[in-house]
């Protein structure tokens, strides 16, 4: 016999979001990252008020928020999957769980666009220094663009791969074993190498800028601005994460999957386009600061 699914009716689909955002809201491993993030904030803007060291910052809400945002969705979704088969024939269906997961990155987004307007806000009122950025013709716009990437991006970015993870990987264990291959592959891509400026942001999380021109003893001198467009960049994840929402919404056998595969194919294409965008755009490339920068 095959289960029939309750209908979700509007009032229904509310309460059900709603739930989902309150289970994020007071996940143990969300709480943890948040109070460590919070920490870290209140000590750089409260205390130590160095916009220049905060320029890299965006390290701390992409790992708290972006990073464990990966296991507490994928938990969520088993949570959500778990309480669909104790439900039996009144359960709402796989699609209607799903977007009810997604609404949830309210929650870590609304963190994270706190932190990046905070840190804004220090770049503004306390330009960082001179042989760091901006400087030349690396703009506050490429500045502030790179810093909302990294941070709110990773916040949407990293629950919603977890969602996607969780709906397809059904081993125990997903999600702990891809969040460290992310760590493993982010790490030779923070533009450490020179061979890899052009092509850097083709992966989701990645330095624009830092201090990567080192002396013959491994010692960073100058700070580096990699080429392209970071403004292109935060469409092009925009559209990584509309996609990822369509791939895990596309693994309930009950949904419209023939025309999830078009709107799939469409995202796709056009998050390519905006990657090329990025690429060939802003930037030309990669500027160096002829300053030498102060030692850490």
């Amino acid at each position: 016999m095959t289960q029939t699914l309750a209908p979700v009716r509007p009032s229904s689909r509310t309460v059900l979001v709603i739930q989902e955002i309150r289970n994020y809201a007071t996940s143990p491993l969300f709480l943890i990252g948040l109070v460590l993030l919070v920490a870290l904030q209140v000590h750089r803007i409260g205390w130590s008020r160095d916009s220049t060291e905060a320029l890299t910052d965006a390290i701390a809400p992409a790992a708290l928020i972006g990073l464990l945002g990966i296991m507490v969705m994928a938990g969520l979704t088993r949570r959500s999957d778990r309480a669909a088969e104790a439900a039996g024939a009144t359960a709402v269906s796989e699609s209607e769980r799903t977007i009810a997961l997604a609404w949830a990155v309210v929650v870590p987004v609304s963190v994270t666009v706190i932190w990046y307007l905070s840190t804004a806000w220090l770049i503004l009122s306390r330009p960082p220094a001179d042989w760091a950025v901006p400087s030349g013709p690396v703009t506050t716009s490429y500045v502030l663009s790179v810093i909302f990437a990294q941070s709110v991006m990773a916040a949407v970015g990293g629950p919603l791969l977890g969602l996607v993870i969780a709906r397809w990987l059904r081993f125990r264990g997903a999600a702990a074993l891809c969040t460290v291959l992310m760590v493993v592959v982010t790490m030779p891509l923070q533009g450490w190498f020179e061979s890899t400026w052009r092509w850097h942001m083709v992966w989701p999380w990645t330095h624009w800028y830092g201090p990567l021109a080192f002396t013959a003893e491994g010692e960073p001198v100058h700070w580096v601005a990699l080429p392209g467009s970071p403004q292109m960049w935060i469409v092009c994840l925009a559209l990584l994460c509309a996609t990822g929402v369509t791939v895990a919404l596309y693994h309930d056998p009950e949904g419209p999957r023939p025309r999830l595969r078009t709107v799939i194919a469409i995202l796709l294409a056009a998050a390519v386009v905006a990657l090329v965008l990025t690429m060939v755009t802003g930037l030309p490339h990669a500027f160096h600061n002829p300053l030498i920068a102060a030692p850490a």
